[in-house]
């Protein structure tokens, strides 16, 4: 793969990880809603499944890139 390729996989990967952190923080807000008594089932279980998107794309996108990696690379 090409530097600029590695570069553009490696800030969608950035991206996806700032995306993941956004979507902690929402949790950990609906939590604090759950605990103060509101009942936020629905939103949570959404956002559960949002988050596990999220980690499944971010491992098949570190998944190719290992695998370009491996396939480009010059036993020496």
């Amino acid at each position: 793969m090409a530097k600029p390729d590695t570069a553009a996989v490696t800030a969608i990967q950035g991206e996806l990880r700032r995306i993941g952190v956004n979507i902690n923080q929402i949790a950990r807000a609906l939590n604090v809603a759950v605990l103060e008594g509101r009942v936020l089932e629905v939103e949570l279980t959404y956002l559960d499944e949002l988050r596990r998107e999220m980690r499944a794309h971010l491992r098949s996108l570190r998944d190719a890139l290992l695998g370009v990696i491996s396939y480009w690379q010059v036993e020496g």
